[in-house]
């Protein structure tokens, strides 16, 4: 610890407090040593800059909590992704249009002063490259009707294992689990039938 202190510039005191209070990550250990390494560097840095900038310790901790989880600083503080960065783009289709309301419905738009706008904002930026927005926009309407009942299913099976499983968990961790393994499966299965055809 007192090399980590001395190349960080961080006492080795103030070091033990945010292990202490969940900010750092314990080290790896061999025997009795204790290995710190680059990634403790790079949160110590991280640590500085944020108290510098007014964030108590308990917030730190917070959010450091939420990015191991592998949610996004945005989930963390729990701000909606349209109020963050750019403004959500605004497609070239009726809100009228049914294969809008079938969007809404599943949280994937909203209209947004009398314009339809994608909540997602990978969707958002790959609808907004092309030329005919109204076929994209069916065709996610219809990947939503093909799989809404296999995707209800799908997500009630995962949340409910895991609910048996880990009983001691918070139903938000419940839900953060079952939604991380379900999106690696999916990701893996889209690539496979993708190849195929």
């Amino acid at each position: 610890m007192d090399d980590l202190a001395r190349i960080s510039g961080i006492s080795a005191r103030n070091i033990r407090a945010y292990r202490e209070r969940g900010l750092l990550d314990p080290p790896r250990r061999v025997g009795r040593s204790a290995y710190y390494g680059d990634a403790h560097l790079a949160q110590l840095a991280a640590i500085s800059q944020l108290l510098g900038k007014g964030f108590s310790s308990a917030h730190i901790a917070e959010f450091f909590d939420g990015l191991r989880g592998g949610r996004s600083l945005v989930d963390v503080l729990g701000i909606p992704p349209t109020a963050v960065g750019r403004q959500m783009r605004r497609l070239q289709i009726a809100p009228s249009h049914p294969d809008v309301a079938i969007l809404v419905s599943r949280g994937l738009a909203r209209i947004v002063e009398g314009a339809v706008a994608l909540t997602d904002p990978v969707l958002a930026e790959i609808v907004d490259q092309v030329a005919d927005q109204r076929l994209w926009v069916h065709t996610i309407a219809q990947v939503v009707a093909a799989t809404d009942a296999a995707i209800d299913a799908l997500a009630e099976s995962a949340v409910g294992t895991v609910s048996e499983n880990l009983t001691a968990l918070p139903e938000s961790d419940n839900r953060e689990l079952a939604r991380a393994v379900l999106s690696d499966l999916l990701d893996q299965a889209v690539k496979q039938a993708a190849a195929i055809a």
